[in-house]
């Protein structure tokens, strides 16, 4: 079958190469329109890497030596594990002491709250006897000038003997009886407006007192404040783990002197991680959150993972541009060939498998919008 084409090939060399070329030349045409068409349709790149949120464990408003550390390097620690701790005595010394500092101010206060409040129920008891007193006062007046004006009539009779003398006697008695209650009454009236006086001379010391403390009973709360701050540095001393994560970067031992601000070490989020691909800008008109993504990793040949788009980046800060003086330097150069700008795309992965691990800095290879094949999907997806 193929003898007579080389036979025709071999006395028309010429014209059958041409034709050849030509194939050759459309056939190149043709695979590089298909394959510009696949890579606008399904944007890929290689320029990726894998990342997840990381945190600094940091000593938080303490000093001290650390007396536990519970993680080692590279571990992976639950949330709510106890990471490290450093010796708390002297926090919880200083905690007593607030709590006994705001014991004595809250008695302080209770005490001049219940002396203003006695005082006050004495005012009022010595109101009401002067009241009550005035009123039986009235009373005892008008019984003696009674008395006072019997006496007065009997006595120019007794002479006479129209009376006798044991009845003068005795109205003189009466009269003498009516005197003395009202001086009685009124005896009692001072003594009643002297308990009234001490009793308000003892509320407005009490008053004082608490004024020169301040609105709202100012001691009380400055004491509850430094009960608060010395009960958060107590806490501060025992540091759990925020979340599911990796230990990394460890570098101290049980027995260091830390201090506040000092790093510990970082904790790698192990609750989400993605992708961030540098994706050309002429491809992003065909990228949008929510498309999916295939995600092949260089470090697991023949694994892939499911991706979703969760954003592109908004700004991205040119390379040939610096500021001085808050005016733009632009170098002076002439471009034959344009590069195209790139925009970070951030790629959430759906999917995480035991038996292949994420780890920061992984190359990554993406593909937008083709979905993984089951046969090379891990079975776990992220929670």
């Amino acid at each position: 079958m193929l003898k007579p084409l080389r036979d025709a090939i071999s006395r028309q060399p010429d014209r059958y190469g041409r034709w050849i070329g030509y194939a050759i030349v459309v056939s190149a045409i043709l695979s590089a329109a298909l394959v510009w068409n696949i890579n606008f349709r399904h944007p890929r790149t290689n320029d990726a890497m894998i990342r997840a949120n990381t945190i600094d464990i940091v000593i938080q408003h303490v000093n001290g030596r650390m007396t536990r550390l519970e993680v080692a390097d590279n571990q992976w620690v639950h949330q709510g594990d106890l990471l490290y701790e450093i010796d708390a005595r002297p926090y919880e010394a200083a905690m007593a002491e607030a709590e006994a500092d705001l014991l004595m101010a809250e008695r302080e206060i209770s005490g001049e709250i219940a002396l203003i409040r006695g005082a006050e129920a004495k005012i009022r008891e010595a109101e009401k006897t002067i009241e009550s007193i005035r009123a039986e006062l009235k009373g005892l007046e008008a019984r003696a000038r009674y008395a006072d004006s019997y006496v007065k009539r009997l006595a120019p009779m007794e002479s006479s003997a129209f009376v006798t003398h044991n009845q003068v006697r005795l109205a003189e008695a009466d009269h003498n009886q009516a005197d003395a209650q009202v001086r009685d009454a009124k005896a009692r009236i001072e003594a009643a407006e002297e308990a009234l006086k001490f009793a308000i001379e003892t509320r407005n010391t009490a008053e004082a007192r608490l004024a020169r403390n301040g609105n709202d009973f100012a001691r009380v709360k400055a004491a509850e404040a430094r009960l608060e701050r010395a009960r958060l540095n107590v806490e501060y001393c025992r540091v759990l783990a925020p979340f599911d994560g990796y230990v990394t970067n460890l570098n101290s031992a049980v027995g260091q002197y830390v201090a506040e601000g000092q790093k510990i070490f970082a904790l790698v989020d192990d609750r989400t991680w993605y992708v961030i691909a540098n994706y050309k800008e002429t491809y992003l008109r065909n990228i949008r959150p929510g498309l999916p993504v295939d995600v092949f990793l260089a470090a697991y040949p023949g694994k892939h993972f499911r991706g979703e788009v969760q954003g592109i980046g908004w700004a991205n800060y040119p390379d040939n541009v610096k500021v001085t003086n808050a005016l733009p330097e632009v170098e002076r150069t002439l471009n034959w060939v344009v590069l195209a700008g790139r925009f970070p795309v951030r790629i959430r992965l759906l999917e995480k498998d035991p038996d292949h691990p994420f780890r920061m800095g992984m190359t990554a290879f993406t593909t937008v919008g083709l979905e993984v094949a089951e046969s090379s999907r891990p079975g776990n997806p992220v929670p």
